[in-house]
């Protein structure tokens, strides 16, 4: 990618307006947690990628736990501290990056635990929507489901090593979803 095309794409990622693209069911404590991963894009493909990206440099638990923490303190960091102008390009950002580790396999190890500092930023955004007066349980909700989505990563990553072009059409599979939140 050349220089003015990487500069166009990272003017447009910071201007872009927050997706929100899991609104409707932000009033239920627990249920809306466990509907907040699975409606929204954004955190679908962090938390899928981070599963398959803890297959492909073998942290069976490692990766996945730490990206949880992360996501927890972030939610408390967005009780506490409200929202930031950064968050939502941070999260978008979080995508984009994740599809870049694809394609710097001798850089995977190390690279790969961005994953968590990245979920710092979705879990920020989870406290700044999180239900008012049940922050507790929709955090509940949001771990479980997002539990499952990383173990179903893992177990697509798990089949990335023994099958190539699964590798290729995840990444291509992350850039796509990036590139629908930019537009919008």
């Amino acid at each position: 990618m050349n220089k003015s095309r990487m500069t166009t794409a990272i003017v447009l990622m910071l201007l872009a307006t927050p997706a929100f693209a899991h609104t409707g069911h932000m009033e239920h404590g627990f249920s809306s947690g466990v509907l907040h991963p699975l409606t929204g894009l954004d955190h679908l493909m962090m938390l899928l990628t981070s599963g398959f990206l803890a297959a492909l440099t073998g942290r069976r638990l490692s990766l996945p736990l730490l990206t949880l923490l992360a996501m927890v303190v972030g939610t408390g960091a967005g009780v506490l501290l409200g929202g930031n102008n950064l968050v939502e390009p941070l999260v978008l950002a979080s995508i984009w990056f994740a599809g870049a580790l694809m394609f710097a396999s001798n850089r995977l190890s190390v690279l790969s635990w961005m994953m968590p500092c990245f979920a710092l930023f979705h879990g920020w955004a989870h406290g700044v929507e999180a239900p008012v007066g049940q922050v507790a349980l929709f955090t509940v909700g949001v771990v479980a489901s997002s539990l499952v989505l990383l173990a179903v990563g893992y177990a697509v990553g798990s089949k990335a090593n023994h099958i190539a072009w699964l590798k290729k059409g995840w990444t291509a599979a992350v850039f796509a979803s990036a590139s629908a939140l930019l537009v919008g």
